[in-house]
């Protein structure tokens, strides 16, 4: 009895520490960026440059001009979190997710801005 409590009580502390990971099915796919706004106003960026990939088997790869990045990606409610390879996992705020339109919000020094985003 002592060996099935302490296993189910070792279950429980590994499944606490996990991540959420909601894995929203409308992420899956191709993303190609519209809009780039700083504060509501145009950011003068091309949104155009920016791309993005979510695979079922939660890794992605994102395309900015000539930067690239890969990793994995999970959701939690209305947040995306990403973790570059080898890097630290960052999260932005979904705005609009459905089968047709992404978009986020995101706070880089302190500068709020959202990513407008289309399913290719």
């Amino acid at each position: 009895m002592k060996q099935f409590f302490l296993i189910a009580i070792l279950a429980l502390g590994l499944a606490a520490c996990q991540k959420a990971n909601d894995k929203n099915p409308l992420l899956i796919g191709q993303w190609q960026g519209t809009e780039w706004l700083i504060f509501d106003k145009p950011s003068g960026m091309n949104a155009s440059q920016v791309g993005f990939e979510f695979k079922e088997d939660g890794t992605y790869s994102a395309q900015f001009g000539d930067q690239k990045q890969a990793g994995t990606w999970r959701t939690e409610k209305d947040k995306l979190y990403t973790q570059e390879t080898g890097k630290q996992e960052i999260m932005v705020k979904m705005l609009t997710i459905n089968d047709k339109a992404l978009d986020f919000e995101m706070n880089r020094g302190g500068q709020k801005e959202t990513l407008k985003l289309v399913k290719k």
